[in-house]
């Protein structure tokens, strides 16, 4: 057993041991650890500019837009991903809303702005809530 130790005590066996390992550990590629969150952090800030910029422009333009008995019907809720939420108070105001946007209020806001606009949903909701 003792023989069995010292054979594998040789300063020799052991450094041949430690280069296959010691190359296998160059193979080794380690990043900073830091780096992805800075980059997922900088990406997520400069979505977030993006929206409320939209949300921004698109409340500007329904303001511009928008005649004056139809903006006391209805606001804008929220513009996202493409689909924007306008809050009426009643079933009447909605239809209101919609005709106007159907007749050419919606590309009207669109060249206003020109914030992307996939879809309109009207929602009656109370104001402020």
């Amino acid at each position: 057993m003792d023989d069995r130790l010292d054979a594998h005590d040789d300063g020799g066996d052991e450094v041949v041991r430690a280069d296959p390992l010691a190359r296998l550990r160059g193979f080794r590629v380690r990043g900073d650890r830091g780096r992805g969150v800075q980059e997922d952090c900088e990406i997520f800030l400069r979505s977030l500019k993006r929206v409320s910029r939209d949300q921004s422009a698109i409340i500007a333009a329904w303001e511009t837009a928008a005649p004056d008995d139809l903006r006391e019907l209805g606001w804008i809720l929220e513009l996202k991903g493409g689909r924007l939420e306008i809050g009426v108070e009643n079933a009447g105001a909605r239809h209101r809303v919609d005709r106007w946007l159907r007749g050419g209020g919606l590309e009207l806001i669109r060249e206003l702005e020109k914030v992307r606009i996939k879809s309109v949903v009207l929602r009656i909701v109370e104001r402020g809530g």
